[in-house]
């Protein structure tokens, strides 16, 4: 079956605040892309448009600008950078769910991406998160239309990965490139090392297939410090196949959209899209899908499509 993948909105926010720190258009976005993209967008083109209107002096004194960014950390994080650096007298509040709230100040590599992207020197390091390496390729490439350079999600891949070694049987996910911009490339080859998911790329996407024979079922030892959004599939993975996980490099887990260590031993959803995904792959009741469409809009009818095979 043929899997059409959300777009990278790793790379697709990148893009949005480089073309508002350039001055440029806005890329469109339309109603398939991930909802984190469409909240970055539109603050961004509302703080763009707040400006202009400040700007005419025929207007008069404007009322402050609430900007609700509902539970998207990283336009968050973007947004309370660009506003220091090019807008820091706009009387700009941010605002968002109160999980949001919750997760501001909490470590992330997103604040880091943001200085880099408005072209602040920031030392390179040694184990530099993917992400920050990701901000700093862009930032290098920009020009104002890098829509060519939007790839298909592999964080999203994740689940189908998930899907295939613990049901079995072949997935084609179009989209996928084998020299990714994205850290959680490695998806593919920890699948292919512990459950037995082998990967066969082509000029249009990623043939998966399960490969039984692979199969270990020796105890998996992952450092997700670089790559936590892969936590909930693989850890559900091993759960399913009852393969033990050593899992390191989870303290960030605990400040995701939800505490996701807790959810997956609990195996609840918690209004994370992330957890509603690897629980419904895995076989677990979810009790809310409305959540997906913040990375994944149209995974739970290609999920249903593949269940009632």
């Amino acid at each position: 079956m043929l899997i059409k993948l959300p777009i990278s909105k790793s790379i697709a926010n990148r893009i949005l605040l480089l073309q508002a720190i350039h001055g440029d258009e806005l890329m469109p976005v339309t109603a398939d892309m991930p909802d984190d993209v469409r909240v970055l967008h539109d603050a961004l083109q509302a703080l763009r448009d707040y400006q202009s209107v400040q700007s005419d002096q025929s207007v008069g004194e404007q009322p402050p600008l609430p900007l609700h960014l509902k539970n998207c950390g990283t336009a968050l994080r973007f947004l309370e950078v660009h506003l220091a650096q090019c807008y820091p007298d706009a009387p700009v509040t941010l605002t968002g769910d109160a999980r949001l709230l919750e997760r501001r100040g909490a470590p992330t590599t997103q604040t880091t991406s943001a200085l880099i992207l408005h072209g602040i020197d920031v030392p390179v390091t040694p184990d530099e998160s993917p992400y920050i390496t990701m901000s700093r390729r862009l930032a290098s490439m920009y020009r104002p239309y890098m829509g060519d350079l939007i790839e298909a999600c592999w964080s999203a891949a994740a689940f189908w990965y998930e899907y295939v070694a613990i049901h079995g049987g072949e997935l084609f996910l179009e989209g996928l490139t084998d020299s990714s911009l994205q850290g959680d490339r490695i998806v593919a080859d920890i699948y292919a090392w512990h459950f037995g998911v082998t990967t066969t790329f082509t000029p249009h996407g990623a043939h998966i297939k399960h490969q039984t024979s692979n199969i270990k079922h020796n105890p998996v030892s992952l450092n997700f410090e670089r790559t936590p959004d892969l936590y909930p599939a693989i850890a559900l993975t091993c759960e399913r196949l009852g393969i033990t996980l050593h899992a390191t490099g989870t303290e960030r887990l605990a400040y995701k959209e939800c505490n996701r260590l807790e959810a997956v031993a609990r195996h609840e959803t918690r209004h994370d899209h992330r957890m509603a995904m690897a629980l419904l792959v895995a076989g677990y009741p979810v009790d809310d899908t409305a959540c997906i469409a913040k990375s994944y809009p149209a995974f739970l009818e290609q999920w249903q499509a593949i269940a009632k095979k």
